[in-house]
């Protein structure tokens, strides 16, 4: 079985979003920019490595209400907890270990921020928000949340290691998250010196990103915060140089033409604007 090299490593760009919340901007990352990212990465749009941060007593560092359109958002907690609201009436709390798959469709606003017990003592944050583009068909869907809990993807052990699966298939292991673009996404940890391999359908996107240490594949060291993206090949295959944390990506490319501003991805300019417009006039929805 041939396995797929490191066709090209794109390190993350520093920032920071919502309240002073600092983070790692992965997808697109450092050199990447609009059409060249998103080819590169499709279904993916986005990845944002969140932290590690400790909240200090009394802060109100989170994502306050702001709209989407035209993609879904897969939110991973890896430590800490968030409380999600949005528009549509949905809210839910986000713990260590759990998700959050919100489709934003034809429009929505929402929230993330700090449990309460958080705005008042501090404590530590971290953890990784995806956006998967939605087919042009499925842009216009009904805006939704879905609560993915810890126990409904558990660690799955691993020969020098642990895996858990949030979307797809890795291991044997399927995860929860249905999205409308066909995609395999998992939480990785190794061991230094241990190996994980894995099969990937001909044609699909396949990435690999540490969070923390450094992997090998075929040679090439990927360290933390970096985007490895794959290149042809049949299986995905890679080592541990240090004990790590990382993020395994793999999803069918839609093809489909992508126009992007801040929060709205949509095929075309117009409706783009359209989409400024309908925020603008209150038609995503609101949060009181």
């Amino acid at each position: 079985m041939s396995i797929k090299p490191v066709l090209t490593l794109v390190p993350g760009l520093p920032t920071q979003d919502g309240n002073r919340v600092p983070l790692t901007r992965l997808v697109p990352g450092q050199g990447q920019r609009g059409a060249e990212a998103f080819r590169a990465m499709d279904p993916f749009l986005l990845m944002d490595h969140f932290g590690p941060m400790a909240l200090p007593p009394g802060t109100d560092a989170g994502f306050p209400p702001h709209p989407h359109k035209g993609f879904q958002t897969l939110t991973y907690l890896i430590q800490g907890a968030f409380r999600h609201r949005d528009s549509t009436g949905g809210a839910g709390l986000l713990q260590p270990g759990g998700a959050q798959l919100m489709n934003a469709g034809s429009g929505i606003v929402h929230e993330e921020m700090p449990v309460p017990e958080h705005l008042e003592t501090g404590g530590p944050i971290e953890g990784v928000q995806l956006w998967i583009n939605l087919p042009k068909a499925d842009k216009g869907s009904a805006p939704g949340y879905t609560d993915l809990q810890p126990e409904s993807m558990p660690w799955q052990a691993l020969p020098g290691g642990r895996i858990r699966v949030l979307a797809g298939t890795w291991a044997g292991v399927t995860g929860p998250a249905l999205t409308s673009a066909r995609i395999a996404y998992a939480h990785l940890e190794l061991e230094a010196g241990a190996r994980f391999s894995q099969a990937i359908p001909e044609g699909w996107t396949a990435a690999v990103v540490p969070l923390h240490g450094t992997v090998r594949i075929e040679g090439t060291e990927v360290p933390a915060d970096t985007v490895a993206l794959l290149g042809a090949g049949e299986a995905l295959a890679l080592e541990a140089a240090s004990a790590v944390s990382l993020m395994l990506l793999a999803g069918e490319p839609l093809r489909e033409p992508i126009a992007h501003y801040g929060p709205f991805v949509m095929n075309t300019p117009q409706e783009i604007e359209q989409a400024v417009l309908d925020y603008q006039q209150g038609r995503l929805g609101r949060l009181d």
